[in-house]
């Protein structure tokens, strides 16, 4: 009886004792919080490339990445909940908050990079590209109602019968206006890094014949350059996890401080993930790509000026109006 007393109290001993080693194991590791993030294909994704090789569980945060190929592929998996933040053009994020309120502007990750590029060095003005062809990266984004935007503050007429009207022509893919500039089939494009940085590898005596970001500051009256991309994420995501949102803008930034920093590194690492573009492009490009991070709350401006130009030339492309304050990730 007593041999049997002694092993009933050696059991609960050894029980409650793995129990609390348990209990208190579990007290001193937190548990980690998954993240999936959508980049684009291309030029958008360069300045998260870094997260890529996150390591995996940090500060206990794992952050997954992957790459969608078009806006149109990212926000299905978005709105489903296959990803909970994604990389979009600010006039997407913008419609789809306002025809369904199921995003949250969290943060711009990349600003002003059009160029206009030419091998013509009279081009000193806008007005010089009266009676000019200019073909132009991405019908219906930001490169078309840009250009239009910037003509229309010169007194430009576009796409006219008028001889000094200036002509948009969007019949070349973007990745093949690059070569096409090179190659000297076409005489004037307006297109993004990293095609800018392209053409001119393969054609050193194209130049950046105006200063895009600099036109548009003077029309605008803004000291910043208009926003490309966005970071957003899904509503319900981000309402019900704020803190944990905060922790990924930080690692965010923290990835385009180093993308800028490091620009042969980010190259080497965005071939190796498959973003669509080789490194050394990539790494040429960096300089005048413009990855920079502004939260939701400081690029609020920046971006209603943007999507005010979207407003006066195609407000479908936004939704029909600027987003309200809920919008933007605060």
């Amino acid at each position: 009886m007593k041999k049997r007393i002694v092993f009933l109290l050696i059991a609960v001993g050894l029980v409650t004792f793995m129990f609390a080693s348990g209990r208190k194991d579990g007290q001193n590791q937190a548990k980690t919080t998954e993240v999936k993030i959508s980049v684009l294909n291309g030029p958008s994704g360069v300045g998260l490339v870094p997260l890529f090789e996150r390591e995996a569980e940090k500060n206990n945060l794992s952050i997954q990445m992957e790459v969608s190929s078009t806006p149109d592929v990212l926000l299905p998996k978005l709105i489903k909940g296959e990803i909970d933040m994604g990389i979009l053009p600010p006039n997407a994020a913008a419609k789809v908050y306002n025809t369904s309120e199921n995003i949250v502007l969290l943060a711009v990750v990349g600003k002003g990079m059009l160029n206009l590029m030419s091998l013509d060095t009279n081009v000193k003005t806008l007005d010089n590209l009266k009676g000019k062809r200019v073909f132009v990266a991405g019908q219906g984004s930001t490169p078309e109602y840009l250009l239009r935007y910037l003509a229309s503050q010169s007194g430009i007429v576009i796409d006219s019968k008028q001889a000094d009207s200036l002509e948009l022509d969007f019949s070349i893919p973007t990745a093949e206006l690059a070569a096409a500039l090179a190659s000297e089939k076409i005489s004037y494009a307006f297109l993004p890094e990293p095609f800018a940085s392209l053409a001119q590898i393969n054609n050193p005596h194209l130049i950046r014949a105006l200063d895009i970001q600099g036109l548009y500051q003077s029309f605008t009256n803004t000291q910043d350059s208009y926003p490309m991309t966005v970071l957003v994420g899904r509503k319900s995501f981000v309402e019900e996890n704020k803190d944990l949102v905060k922790k990924v803008l930080k690692e965010v930034a923290a990835a385009i401080d180093y993308t800028n920093k490091n620009p042969e590194k980010a190259g080497q690492l965005v071939e190796k993930y498959s973003l669509g573009l080789k490194a050394p492009i990539v790494t040429k490009s960096i300089p005048t790509s413009a990855f920079a991070y502004s939260s939701a709350v400081d690029a609020k401006k920046d971006i209603e000026d943007l999507l005010s130009v979207f407003l006066d030339f195609a407000p479908e492309a936004i939704g029909g109006k600027l987003p309200d304050d809920s919008f933007y990730f605060n």
